[in-house]
């Protein structure tokens, strides 16, 4: 049994408030508390739990939100971003769907896709795709198969023919919109790249492919990196 298991929800909190700070500031931590916290909170169903976790991680996700690319267009509020998230969250991993993600670092990848998502979403909402830069319009939340706008599911097939393997699809979400960095990603995904280095080369390839595509700059109205 985990030290984490037997706790009651206000000492995992504690334990939970007291790692993550640690992990913010570069230190040796322990990820179990922060799990176990989230698993009662979603696969349990524990409101108190659940509160707990909305309290410790809001700031992250409020600095998620700030750093988007997007978000100074929305004319939203940070906090009205970080609600939303936090509730798609909620929604998407509570009850058995939680045992998809084994791990701390997989749980809150997921989280900071909702914040990517949510901003995403709401911008496709207010103004022309055109308009919208690539990580804004193309979301591993909203793909073809699930009905969206035909020019999204043409802008998002197009970028699957450019990189046809799957590892380079997954990169490229990993990097364009959870805005991973390579350790975090090797991290999230072990065991499909070598390491960093070999993450970072990739990266490269990809950018560079990507850049020199003038179909898929012309389609989303880039003259700059993205």
């Amino acid at each position: 049994m985990s030290l984490a298991a037997p706790l009651p929800v206000e000492q995992l909190a504690q334990r939970c408030a007291e790692e993550t700070e640690k992990f913010n500031q570069r230190q040796i931590n322990d990820p179990q508390f922060c799990f176990e916290l989230l698993r009662r909170a979603l696969a349990d169903g524990v409101a108190e739990a659940f509160t707990r976790v909305y309290q410790i991680y809001e700031r992250q996700v409020l600095g998620w939100v700030h750093s988007h690319s997007g978000f100074a267009r929305t004319g939203e509020s940070a906090d009205y971003f970080a609600r939303s998230a936090l509730s798609a969250f909620y929604f998407a991993l509570r009850g058995p769907k939680f045992a998809q993600f084994p791990s701390l670092p997989q749980v809150l990848a997921y989280l900071k896709l909702c914040v990517h998502s949510t901003i995403a979403q709401y911008l496709r909402d207010q103004r022309p795709w055109l308009d919208l830069p690539l990580e804004a319009v193309v979301s591993p939340a909203k793909t073809p198969d699930l009905g969206i706008d035909l020019h999204v599911a043409e802008i998002w097939e197009y970028l699957c023919s450019l990189l046809p393997d799957e590892r380079d699809r997954l990169l490229a979400r990993c990097a364009f919109i959870l805005d991973l960095k390579p350790r975090q990603i090797n991290e999230l995904h072990p065991g499909l790249w070598a390491g960093e280095r070999e993450i970072s080369v990739a990266l490269y390839r990809i950018r560079q492919l990507l850049r020199a595509d003038t179909t898929l700059r012309r389609w989303m109205g880039l003259d700059g990196e993205f």
